[in-house]
C-alpha cells in the first residue's frame, strides 16, 4: 500500500495549513503493522468513514480505516468548511454594507482583505481537522493507513 502523499495543496503553508495537514495525513506517516484480523475495514476517511471508525472502535471492535489522501474528505478539505467560512465573512460584509436596515451607521470605507480572508478560513478548517485527525483515532485504538 502506497502511503506517499499524493495530494497538493495550493494554500500557502502557513501556521494553519500546517497544523490542518498534521491532522488529516501527517508528514512522515507510517502505516502501522497490519493485524491478522479486522472487525470492521473502513474505506474512506470522509465524513461517515470518521463517524463510524470512531464509533466501532470505542465500541470495542477492532477497526483499520484506509484513506487515500486527506481525512475529513471533501467536506473538510475543500467543500463544505471552507466555503462555508467563506460565505459567512461574506454575509458579514454585506451586513456592514447595509447596517442602516439594522439602525446603524453604514461604514465610511468597507474593503474586503482576502488574504484575510482565506487566513480566517484555513484557520476555521485547521481547527476543526483536530476533530478528524490521526491522533483521535489512534487513541481509540483505530489502525490507520494511507494509501490504496
Amino acid at each position: 500500500m502506497s502511503s506517499s502523499h499524493d495530494f497538493h495543496s495550493t494554500a500557502p503553508q502557513d501556521m494553519h495549513e500546517r497544523a490542518r495537514l498534521e491532522s488529516v495525513h501527517p508528514p512522515g506517516w507510517r502505516n502501522p503493522r497490519p493485524a491478522d484480523r479486522y472487525s470492521l475495514v473502513v474505506v474512506g476517511g470522509g465524513t461517515a468513514g470518521l463517524v463510524t471508525a470512531h464509533a466501532a472502535a470505542a465500541l470495542g471492535a477492532k477497526v483499520a480505516l484506509v484513506e487515500r489522501n486527506l481525512l475529513g474528505g471533501d467536506c473538510l478539505n475543500v467543500g463544505c468548511v471552507p466555503s462555508k467560512a467563506i460565505i459567512r465573512t461574506s454575509q458579514w460584509y454585506a451586513g456592514m454594507r447595509n447596517a442602516e436596515t439594522y439602525a446603524a451607521q453604514t461604514p465610511v470605507d468597507i474593503r474586503v482583505d482576502f488574504g484575510a480572508v482565506m487566513r480566517r478560513m484555513r484557520g476555521i478548517r485547521a481547527r476543526i481537522a483536530r476533530a478528524d485527525s490521526v491522533q483521535r483515532l489512534v487513541a481509540v485504538g483505530v489502525d490507520v493507513f494511507f494509501g490504496q
